[in-house]
């Protein structure tokens, strides 16, 4: 046994949270976890999860999109290539 150890370094891999879901919602995941042999509560939050990938890969291309309009080397360069 070790004389100390560091429990700061240890993260949950989940966060037990409470929420309120309209009951429709609540039976689709539960109708589909049946289907497919899941958890709702694991079908619940892949949704939820894919929905963030998607918010995020949104951002990021509007960020990037930002950055090359402002960037008149690039649009030059853009520019110089589509008159070729």
């Amino acid at each position: 046994m070790k004389d100390e150890y560091d429990f700061a370094a240890m993260r949950p891999r989940k966060i037990r949270v409470t929420i309120n879901l309209d009951p429709a919602v609540v039976r689709f995941f539960k109708k589909k976890a049946e289907e497919t042999g899941g958890k709702y509560q694991t079908l619940i939050n892949n949704a939820l999860r894919h929905y963030a990938r998607s918010e995020q890969d949104h951002e990021l291309v509007g960020n990037l999109k930002a950055n090359l309009l402002a960037d008149r080397d690039f649009l030059t360069k853009v520019a110089d290539a589509l008159h070729r």
